[in-house]
């Protein structure tokens, strides 16, 4: 990983969950002095164990993520305390197609919650609006600023008992990643088939060599993992079946989800 600060937080937040996964007690643990491995921890039998530490993440789509983020900054930051006056709408979710200059702020500001207003007073009369599943606007022609500026709008209504006006936080994005992908499975094959490809040889300083993946970055960045009858347990299965026996130098490998509401440390070789 390159990132001591990083690297300390993983494996603290890990060897907290799982204390005893070398089997015995540890009796410290610090960064390595030579890479590989990344954490050397000395155990109360005296012996050694080096872990290599390694993200799950899909580097390709946590690319686009922060493409899209570098976009919406400017209207975020713009929009962010704008508080809901409508009577009608929950939520506007913006489609920026360019990164909003410090020039235009206030037009496209002044234009957007014109629109908006607009659309609130019709949308008593537009049956075909008023559906949970929002209604997209997107004809611009009269607003110079929000069409240099965005693709559409999604327009969310604002149903009985949800939301009361005076809000913030309602004109926004929608979120990073999507629904569940291969793409996540696929991520972690590829970065513990990396590691096992990278490795002939455990280090000399240590008695065993272990790897630890660790799922965080990926949480703002990437698709989830969740999903119906689909999780973290069910994703480290079916990386561990698809790469088989062939484990290469690692005695064990883990998986470390440190913002799973539930289970965080999987093994994942030997299956436990």
């Amino acid at each position: 990983m390159g990132n001591p600060a990083e690297e300390r937080t993983v494996f603290s937040g890990f060897i907290n969950e799982e204390p005893l996964f070398a089997d015995v007690a540890v009796k410290g643990w610090d960064l390595a002095a030579n890479d590989p491995p990344d954490i050397e921890c000395d155990l109360e039998d005296g012996r050694r164990v080096g872990v290599e530490l390694t993200s799950w993440l899909d580097e390709a789509q946590m690319s686009s993520a922060k493409g899209k983020e570098n976009l919406e900054q400017p209207f975020k930051k713009l929009l962010k305390w704008e508080p809901n006056n409508t009577e009608n709408f929950r939520m506007v979710w913006l489609f920026a197609k360019k990164r909003l200059k410090k020039n235009d702020e206030q037009a496209f500001r002044s234009e957007l919650l014109m629109l908006i207003d607009q659309l609130d007073k019709r949308w008593p009369a537009e049956a075909d609006w008023q559906s949970p599943q929002a209604f997209a606007w997107s004809d611009f022609a009269q607003y110079a600023t929000l069409k240099k500026y965005l693709d559409r709008l999604n327009i969310y209504p604002r149903m009985q008992r949800a939301t009361i006006k005076g809000g913030i936080g309602w004109l926004t994005f929608p979120c990073n990643g999507g629904s569940y992908s291969r793409s996540m499975v696929d991520a972690l094959y590829n970065c513990i088939k990396g590691k096992i490809n990278k490795y002939s040889a455990k280090p000399t300083t240590v008695n065993h060599f272990y790897l630890l993946a660790h799922y965080d970055k990926a949480f703002a960045y990437n698709s989830p993992v969740e999903a119906i009858n689909f999780g973290y347990k069910e994703a480290v299965r079916s990386t561990a079946e698809r790469i088989g026996p062939k484990v290469g130098v690692f005695e064990k490998s883990f998986v470390y989800v440190s913002m799973s509401d539930d289970q965080k440390v999987f093994q994942m070789y030997p299956s436990a």
